[in-house]
Formats: C-alpha cells, sequence, structure tokens
C-alpha cells in the first residue's frame, strides 16, 4: 500500500473516526484505525463494537492496500506534521512509513483482516432529515439521559415517528426532555433507543444544513452524511411512558427573561457544589426569588422580574438541572408551569410548544 494525501484532509478523517475508537478494550486492534486505499480514496474506520464511524477522503493511491494503525500515535503524528501532502508506505509485515517533508515515522500496525467488520445495513426505515435540524433534536434532549447501566433503556434517547411527527426524548427520572417536529409527508412508525454516545458524536460530526440519511432495522441504526457513516447498535427494553410524565394543567405560569435566570441560577449554585445542588425558587408578586445556603460557605439571594399568572408558590430544584435546559433554550424568554412545591416543574420556550421539560422538585430543609 502506498498514498500520498493531504496532511489536513487525512488529519480531519482520522479525527472524526477516533470518536469510536474503544480505550478501554481487551482487544488491542480495537485501538486503531482500519485504512483501505482503492481508487483514489481513502477510508478511514474506527469501532468500539457499540458504535462504528466510517469516513472517505480523497488521495493520490500509487497502490491499494489496508492497514489498521493504532490511532493514539497515528493522531499525534499527523496533527504535529507541516501542511504538506503526506506519504504512506505499508510493507507485507504491516509496518507503515510516514513522510512528510524531511520527517520520517514508521509505526507497527495489525492485519486489516483481523479487525472487525462494520455491520451491513441495508433493508429497514428510511428517512431523510436536515442535519443541522436534527443536531438541534439531539442537543434538546441527549443531556437529560441516565448513566444507570442497570436500567440501559434510560441510558440513551428515544427516536419515534408518529402522527406525522418525529419525537426524541431521554429522561434519568429526575428530568425528562421531549422535542419533536412536524414531518411534511407520511413515514412508517418507528420507536427505537439510541444510545448517548451515539447521539453525542453525532451531535460533534454534523456539519451542514445538507440531508442526511438514516436507516433504522430492528437492532442497528445507520446515519450517512458529509462522507461519513455512523452505525450504532440500538438499546433493547421498553422506554417510560413520557406522556404519563408530562404534566396537562398547572396553577401558576411564570414568563421570565432566560439569560437572566440562566446567569442567576449559575451564581446560585456556587454555594451548593457541595449540598446536593439544591436551590430554593420562590414565585410571588411577579418577582422570582432564588435563594441558596452552603453550610461552609454562606449564602446567595437573586431577584428576577416576572410574568406571572396564577398563585404565588415555592419549589426547590437541582440548579444543574435548572442549567442544563437554559442552556440549550434559544428563545429569549422561557415559560415555567408549576403546580406547587411537591409536583414537576415544566419549563418552555414561550410562545413554542415543540419543546418540554419535565424537572422534579427536590426537598429542601
Amino acid at each position: 500500500m502506498q498514498i500520498k494525501v493531504d496532511k489536513k484532509e487525512i488529519y480531519n478523517g482520522i479525527k472524526t473516526v477516533s470518536k469510536a475508537v474503544s480505550s478501554k478494550s481487551t482487544l488491542p486492534i480495537l485501538s486503531g484505525i482500519l485504512m483501505e486505499a482503492k481508487d483514489d480514496k481513502i477510508k478511514l474506520v474506527g469501532t468500539d463494537l457499540e458504535i462504528g464511524i466510517e469516513c472517505s477522503i480523497n488521495a493520490k493511491v500509487i497502490n491499494e492496500g489496508n492497514i489498521v494503525l493504532p490511532a493514539t500515535y497515528l493522531s499525534n503524528i499527523i496533527k504535529e506534521l507541516p501542511n504538506q501532502d503526506i506519504e504512506l508506505i505499508v510493507d507485507e509485515d504491516n509496518n507503515a512509513k510516514i513522510n512528510c517533508n524531511l520527517s520520517e515515522f514508521k509505526i507497527h500496525g495489525f492485519p486489516a483482516d483481523e479487525f472487525p467488520l462494520l455491520p451491513e445495513v441495508e433493508a429497514g426505515t428510511q428517512y431523510k432529515l436536515e442535519q443541522q435540524t436534527f443536531k438541534n433534536m439531539i442537543d434538546r434532549i441527549k443531556f437529560a439521559t441516565s448513566n444507570d447501566e442497570s436500567r440501559p433503556f434510560l441510558t440513551g434517547g428515544l427516536l419515534l415517528i408518529e402522527d406525522q411527527e418525529i419525537k426524541m426524548v431521554s429522561t434519568d427520572s429526575y428530568r425528562l426532555a421531549y422535542t419533536e417536529l412536524e414531518l411534511n409527508k407520511d413515514l412508517s412508525f418507528n420507536k427505537v433507543i439510541i444510545p448517548s454516545k451515539t447521539l453525542s458524536e453525532l451531535s460533534k460530526l454534523i456539519n451542514s444544513d445538507e440531508e442526511m440519511k438514516i436507516l433504522v432495522t430492528d437492532n442497528q441504526i445507520l446515519f450517512e452524511f458529509s462522507n461519513i457513516t455512523i452505525i450504532s447498535r440500538l438499546i433493547e427494553g421498553q422506554f417510560p411512558n413520557y406522556n404519563q410524565v408530562i404534566p396537562n394543567d398547572s396553577t401558576t405560569e411564570i414568563k421570565v427573561n432566560k439569560k437572566e435566570l440562566l446567569n442567576a441560577t449559575k451564581r446560585a449554585s456556587l454555594f451548593v457544589k457541595d449540598n446536593s445542588n439544591i436551590i430554593k425558587t420562590s414565585f410571588k408578586n411577579n418577582k422570582l426569588i432564588i435563594e441558596s445556603t452552603g453550610s461552609k460557605v454562606g449564602e446567595s439571594y437573586e431577584e428576577i422580574n416576572t410574568s406571572q399568572q396564577g398563585e404565588n408558590t415555592e419549589i426547590a430544584f437541582n440548579a444543574n438541572y435548572l442549567i442544563d435546559v437554559l442552556k440549550v433554550i434559544k428563545n429569549d424568554q422561557v415559560l415555567i408551569k408549576l403546580s406547587g412545591g411537591l409536583s414537576p416543574g415544566v419549563i418552555q420556550e414561550s410562545n413554542n410548544d415543540d419543546y418540554i421539560y419535565v424537572i422534579m422538585p427536590v426537598r429542601s430543609t
């Protein structure tokens, strides 16, 4: 195998597929990146057997071939080389030589035929969505997934299509994030749980407004966009009935400036980082009062003007859960719906029903 390739092209490709490379596997070959040179293209592949990422880049292929090279060493070497063409030569013993200007490196690789093949995902339900639109949906829900491996069905985001809408939901049982998008065509029903790692990597890699292809089977999901293919396993299990979690009514509704609320919550959280992150909020006569107490630090008091309808009320929240949602809301105004201090609160974008965030109250002393 012998190729010449632009440094930036191959480095960006390596960075892309490295997101799927295993850092903990007992199989040494999974710490590597598969490189296949053919027809003036280099195909790069990384996988941890749960998610696989494939990327194709242009190159001058002098001799076709393939090899698996250790991802960390390969990435670090390419990163530090000057922005010039790189020559890669692989011998019959799977040793790779990298030449650039007056620099030369030799790396020991693995045989490509020992690298696990990504599953073939051909038949299934197929959708097409604008990349940026799907990224926005992912970003609105992925932070609310659970880390509790004893309940794997909560460690990913639910994707479903019904009533000519695509919906995504996540919950860790302390909060729930829901977003929906109206479709302009009928699609067959699907309900799958996508691992949180897959959602995170998708969000990082999506880079344009062009359409992406989504292909769903019983246990795999494929995303194809911008010369990148991601194949991921799906999580088995029954996702909770999110409709039962979202409150249908409220006794108090408050509109408040998002930026003011976010900044005030961040300041209040400084005092409670070592005390369960609990902050107390009081809604009274068009005022929102945020208080926090740190037994070893001190106290904070914040007051914000609001537009309030309904009863005055008090409720305590985990500050981080409130900060998380305020970071992804794009509107300047947020709508908060409450039904007393012991019932879940609902946070939405003002004048927009496409996004709903449910946050459970916490007991405060």
